[in-house]
């Protein structure tokens, strides 16, 4: 006899949704970010500062990682992140005006 009682539905549930908040916090799950999210991503630097140099990136544009919905922008979550990674060397190009921050 067991001393503890397990309700085995619902400890899946609780394991699923624990998983699921590891994986989006990794950003490796979740579609779409809003700009809350990418403010936490690229610590230290506003939204004018993400919207100049990533949203404005050329190969941002070409792939529709970033669009803007209604006066908001979103982010398709895995794809921003491999592009940050991919340049994260020339994110210093503010890519409305054409001008390198030092």
């Amino acid at each position: 006899m067991s001393l503890l009682q397990i309700d085995e539905k619902e400890a899946k549930k609780l394991y699923k949704e624990t998983v699921r908040e590891l994986l989006e916090e990794e950003g490796l799950i979740g579609s779409i970010w809003k700009m809350d999210r990418m403010l936490l991503e690229c610590v230290g630097y506003g939204e004018r500062w993400i919207v100049d140099h990533i949203c404005n990136h050329p190969y941002v544009i070409k792939h529709q990682i970033a669009v803007k919905f209604g006066g908001e922008w979103t982010f398709k979550a895995k794809r921003i992140v491999e592009f940050i990674d991919m340049y994260y060397p020339e994110l210093g190009v503010n890519h409305k005006r054409g001008v390198v921050k030092q």
